[in-house]
């Protein structure tokens, strides 16, 4: 699997991959066809619609990358998640000793739970 870079979200770039790969266009054909189709009322909405989840994907990214290994700021900005945390890693008051493995794959998975709930469905359709 490649790496994904942010400027594959890119909406020319999703609809040029997605034309090439599942309507049979080469680069060429491409090119021709995009430059008046693009300007049809529907692309705009689809548009729209990549824009917005490029925007949540980057959230959940920078959501996740400013609390990995910090708990405690989570806590400080979310003091509904501590019963959580200290319960699930037996937190010890005051100081707190953490198993930072875990916790980041439990934040993880709590700020990408959607998109692995999707997956692991997937997984399950293909695998019947």
């Amino acid at each position: 699997m490649s790496r994904l870079k942010l400027s594959d979200i890119d909406f020319d770039s999703i609809m040029k991959k997605f034309f090439i790969k599942h309507k049979n266009f080469d680069e060429e054909s491409w090119s021709e066809f995009w430059r008046e189709y693009k300007k049809s009322p529907i692309v705009e909405d689809i548009r729209l619609i990549v824009d917005l989840y490029r925007q949540h994907t980057i959230s959940a990214c920078e959501f996740y990358l400013k609390y990995k290994d910090k708990p405690e700021l989570l806590i400080h900005d979310f003091p509904e998640f501590e019963a959580e945390l200290r319960d699930k890693f037996e937190l010890r008051v005051p100081h707190y000793s953490w198993a930072y493995t875990e916790y980041n794959e439990w934040l993880f998975k709590e700020v990408f739970k959607d998109v692995l709930e999707d997956v692991m469905e997937e997984n399950e359709r293909g695998s019947k």
